[in-house]
């Protein structure tokens, strides 16, 4: 998925307008991140760029008989990853309690839980993409980085905020295995 973190940072990069827009609005929208991502994998999947991809994924959670529905299933180079998406509208521009830290809590609304989804599956390729817009201070990120419960701890992100990304941060977390 490393690979495909610059192009999906270029598509969206083209997208500035929507953004800034979305953002300007106070929206979280999830599904539109989901529809530009389907028109970027199926012209990626027609470039020879990634093999296939598939969406909305039931996938067996290790439980008997539980299986968990995952946004996307990527193949590139021959291996099958598992993506999570979160659209992470931090703007508060109409007063909403939605800051960054909002969508690190331990409930059902926020990265928290993806991440718990993800770790139940036995793929070592599983992954959280999160959309963040407008792009956070550092500094904020990494407060709310810090906030991830320590049971979590081996959950962590692989880029952080820069100028170079405005008005959209993405994200691209590597849930791995828990330790011990």
């Amino acid at each position: 998925m490393e690979v495909l973190l610059p192009i999906i940072n270029d598509w969206f990069a083209a997208k500035r307008e929507h953004l800034t827009i979305f953002a300007r609005a106070d929206c979280r929208l999830e599904g539109w991140f989901k529809g530009e991502l389907l028109v970027l994998l199926s012209g990626l999947q027609q470039r020879g760029k990634i093999e296939e991809f598939d969406r909305e994924v039931n996938i067996p959670s290790g439980e008997p008989g539980k299986r968990f529905q995952v946004d996307f299933r990527i193949r590139v180079d021959g291996r099958d990853h598992l993506c999570e998406l979160k659209a992470l509208c931090i703007s508060q521009a109409a007063g909403t309690p939605r800051n960054l830290r909002f969508y690190f809590r331990d409930d059902h609304v926020g990265l928290v839980k993806d991440m718990k989804k993800l770790e139940r599956l036995s793929s070592p390729n599983r992954w959280l993409i999160a959309f963040v817009y407008p792009v956070p201070s550092r500094d904020q990120w990494a407060a709310a980085v810090a906030a991830v419960p320590a049971s979590l701890a081996h959950c962590r992100p692989l880029n952080e905020p820069n100028d170079l990304t405005a008005p959209l941060f993405v994200s691209l977390w590597h849930v791995g295995t828990p330790a011990g």
